[in-house]
């Protein structure tokens, strides 16, 4: 069974969609929030849900455009949820403005769970002022590690290619290490830039070093990548997000993509994937 998290423009807070075959999927409850923000800023952006330590399914999200933490709750069956609280994953670093797009992976070498997200840090400034909805920033993607979930380490920078990214996924790759998606974030949010594609890396340790980047493996404008497996082959969407649509590609190999078309809900924004076993209580909604 497939799962995707998302919000939507008109409504900046939890909606989920399912599907059995990976290809039509259905939005629960007619396309309303099962969840809404009640800390922070009182949205939930960007959502994501993966699968935690304790075998409960582990929501983070964006607290805005200017927040330096994130939200977090947790469901044992994508229905009820805990209270939410807020992670101040760059709340202590020196001119941090944001984090955006929090998820996160298992190192199984370790044990330990990667959260990572997008941040800019400008020491000596604050976000006061900054455009962030309309004019690009200077991203890098940071993370920190937790094996509970209720404590977490200190917060470090992740994957810096030189330039602005944002939106990383990461996925177990064929054979060992991890696949990593992300988005190219230079250029300007218009139709003939250059950039503001995904690309891909690969990485056997957290942290690097990281494979020479692939791509662009998908079209531009897009962002929000987020990759699953369906029948032996990667999946990946993405976010048309000025056409107000949703793209995909399927590859064999993770290096070789080609357009691939999926049933997605309308007004659909940021999602992510989230494989796990049938949810009855999910699906009777």
């Amino acid at each position: 069974m497939y799962v995707v998290s998302y919000f939507t423009d008109a409504d900046e807070a939890l909606h989920l969609a399912y599907s059995l075959d990976g290809e039509e999927f259905t939005a629960v409850d007619g396309g309303r929030p099962v969840l809404r923000g009640t800390v922070g800023t009182g949205r939930l952006r960007d959502p994501f849900i993966g699968a935690g330590p304790d075998g409960l399914f582990h929501l983070l999200a964006t607290d805005g455009w200017t927040s330096p933490y994130i939200v977090h709750a947790t469901s044992a069956d994508l229905v009820h949820w805990s209270e939410q609280r807020l992670i101040p994953v760059m709340a202590e670093v020196d001119g941090a403005q944001n984090a955006w797009a929090p998820e996160f992976f298992l190192d199984r070498a370790s044990g330990r769970y990667h959260l990572v997200w997008s941040s800019v840090v400008a020491p000596g400034t604050s976000a006061e002022g900054q455009d962030y909805e309309h004019v690009s920033q200077d991203h890098r993607i940071w993370h920190c590690t937790t094996e509970d979930f209720r404590t977490f380490s200190a917060p470090a920078l992740f994957f810096d290619p030189g330039h602005s990214v944002i939106d990383a996924t990461v996925r177990e790759a064929d054979g060992g290490g991890f696949l990593m998606a992300y988005k190219d974030e230079r250029g300007d949010n218009d139709l003939t830039t250059a950039h503001k594609d995904i690309h891909l890396t690969t990485f056997d340790v957290p942290g690097g070093p990281f494979a020479p980047s692939l791509g662009p493996v998908s079209p531009s404008v897009v962002e929000g990548p987020s990759l699953f497996r369906r029948d032996g082959d990667w999946i990946m969407i993405f976010d048309h997000f000025l056409e107000g649509r949703y793209g995909a590609a399927r590859s064999t190999d993770g290096t070789e993509w080609e357009p691939v078309s999926l049933g997605l809900p309308p007004g659909m924004r940021h999602a992510s994937v989230l494989e796990t076993p049938a949810l009855h209580s999910l699906t009777a909604r």
